[in-house]
């Protein structure tokens, strides 16, 4: 929500039960690993105002401060937006680093997997229009 040109609150999940890549043992295995069956949803709620740039539609950085949510443990993060108007549509990019042990993740293990690292990348897109 966006109110006197300050972001004031923003609240994301995403359901990491519907996590799909392109083989199936894989999806079992990050689906295991992230503890789906328990805690399927991953948040991210906004931790305070934010005041927004001025701009002439192009793109804008912001850093964010925010609590993550991830297998049911929460976690204070610095995050960094990439917003620019497109129509009548703000689009808003970013993407973080998450060290897996941070939310007591295991690295994910399968037999398609022959490695995989200790972190992985969140990156997201949102699109916003007036209400």
């Amino acid at each position: 929500m966006i109110e006197d040109d300050q972001l004031v609150q923003v609240l994301v999940s995403a359901d990491l039960s519907a996590i799909v890549t392109n083989d199936s043992r894989r999806d079992r295995a990050a689906r295991h690993a992230l503890n789906v069956s328990e805690n399927p949803m991953a948040t991210f709620v906004l931790a305070g105002p934010v005041p927004l740039p001025e701009t002439d539609d192009s793109t804008v950085s912001i850093e964010v401060l925010g609590r993550l949510t991830i297998n049911g443990i929460a976690r204070d993060v610095p995050l960094v937006l990439d917003a620019q108007m497109v129509d009548n549509t703000i689009v808003v990019v970013g993407s973080m680093e998450v060290t897996f042990a941070d939310y007591d993740v295991t690295v994910p293990s399968a037999i398609i997997v022959v490695s995989a690292e200790d972190h992985g990348i969140v990156e997201f897109q949102l699109l916003f229009t007036r209400g």
